[in-house]
């Protein structure tokens, strides 16, 4: 029987993080990656290791092992004493003076553990929220315009906002990415947006299966043209029941399939990917 996490704590270096480390960390400066982990192993940890490594080059101009990455997520785990948690690992730097000049500084690697996740069953009601992020392709701090777009979807009685450009041109969810099925294809939008792990899992996993898809502009009159959508991030594959009233297919059978292609994709353990 694993140990799951009961509570959020955060980490570093295999300690409890200070109040000093914390109060850093708020700056609204820095890139993160949010992971499931099951039994000390992750899926698509290749993907969230590159990410995190061209995400610190990018904004602190500094490389980021991957030694370091693999081992401040297992040194909490050990230390927190669980097996299963949902991991986010926040890179950020004591010396925001030193950035703002431009300079190459060392990053600090919080690791916060909370309870494992999965994405609740019932499907999504989406509205769609006028706004495209800053660095699209970054999973960086400045998260606020989310959940004040998610916020707003729930103030108007929709479950979650569906970001879109001023053409409603399909970007990319709050917190999520974003794809179609139409017939036997699925097709992924390719506005800016951050392109997740989960999303790359599934093309990945899609190529090996022979499963047909495409990228292609999505704008929100498209939305006729398919018979289902889905959302995904490291919680799973949801799926969507309408946008902004447009009903889709809850039950189409490539929902399935794409559940079952996630489910069956390599779980590496942190310890050994060393």
């Amino acid at each position: 029987m694993t140990r799951a996490a009961l509570a959020v704590s955060h980490w570093i270096d295999g300690r409890p993080a200070e109040t000093a480390d914390l109060a850093a960390a708020l700056v609204n400066y820095g890139h993160f990656s949010t992971l499931q982990v099951r039994g000390r192993a992750v899926q698509g940890l290749d993907l969230h290791v590159a990410r995190l490594q061209a995400a610190n080059l990018e904004l602190f101009g500094s490389p980021l092992a991957s030694d370091a990455l693999l081992g401040a997520m297992a040194s909490a785990l050990v230390a927190a004493g669980v097996d299963d948690a949902t991991v986010r690992i926040a890179v950020f730097s004591r010396d925001m003076p030193a950035v703002e000049r431009g300079e190459a500084v060392p990053t600090v690697l919080l690791v916060a553990l909370s309870p494992p996740r999965a994405p609740p069953a019932a499907p999504l009601r989406l509205a769609s929220h006028i706004h495209v992020r800053t660095l699209a392709h970054l999973k960086h701090a400045a998260t606020l315009p989310l959940l004040h777009a998610r916020r707003q979807a729930a103030l108007a009685g929709y479950d979650d906002a569906l970001l879109v450009d001023a053409d409603g041109t399909i970007g990319e969810g709050a917190l999520w990415n974003v794809g179609f099925v139409a017939g036997d294809t699925v097709v992924w939008p390719i506005a800016p947006a951050l392109r997740g792990t989960s999303e790359r899992l599934l093309q990945r996993a899609l190529e090996t299966a022979g499963i047909a898809q495409r990228h292609a502009r999505v704008g929100l009159d498209d939305c006729a043209g398919f018979e289902a959508a889905f959302a995904c991030n490291s919680g799973g594959v949801r799926a969507v029941a309408s946008i902004d009233g447009w009903r889709f297919d809850v039950d189409a059978a490539m929902l399935g399939r794409l559940r079952a292609l996630l489910a069956a994709q390599r779980w590496v353990p942190l310890a050994s990917a060393r």
